[in-house]
């Protein structure tokens, strides 16, 4: 059986690992990062393996929770100086835009999704970092 499976496409660029993972329609971008200056790719096989073991148990419905989670943090935080309360609409608005656009994995099981939600912030994403339980640990626009 091939370990590097779930991934296609993986290449060594620039110390890191880039490749694409098949998920919904459309593909998402993943990148492993071992944070070493001087590597090769064999140095990402337990990293790539551990993903491996992860990606596994992501899903749809996974992804749809932390979307919904996400987007309350982020339009809750936007309106946290103002008079407007936010509504089930803006929740929903937000969370309809996010596509995911890459998986970044890292030593110690770190995880980033990375969304981008044209409408609500045209030039800019949002990262998310996760646990390996699908918990949110981080979450910021940039």
């Amino acid at each position: 059986m091939n370990r590097l499976k779930p991934f296609k496409d993986l290449k060594l660029i620039y110390n890191v690992v880039i490749g694409k993972y098949d998920f919904l329609e459309n593909g998402v971008n993943v990148e492993f990062d071992i944070e070493d200056s001087y590597t090769q790719m064999e140095d990402f096989t337990e990293l790539i393996s551990d993903s491996e073991k992860w990606i596994r148990k992501f899903s749809n419905e996974t992804l749809g929770e932390l979307k919904s989670k996400i987007s309350k943090d982020l339009i809750d935080s936007a309106y946290t100086d103002s008079n407007y309360q936010p509504v089930e609409k803006d929740y929903k608005n937000l969370e309809k835009q996010m596509k995911l656009t890459e998986i970044r994995f890292l030593p110690e099981t770190v995880i980033s999704l990375v969304f981008k939600a044209k409408k609500e912030y045209p030039d800019k994403e949002i990262y998310c970092q996760i646990s390996e339980k699908f918990e949110i640990e981080d979450l910021f626009v940039d």
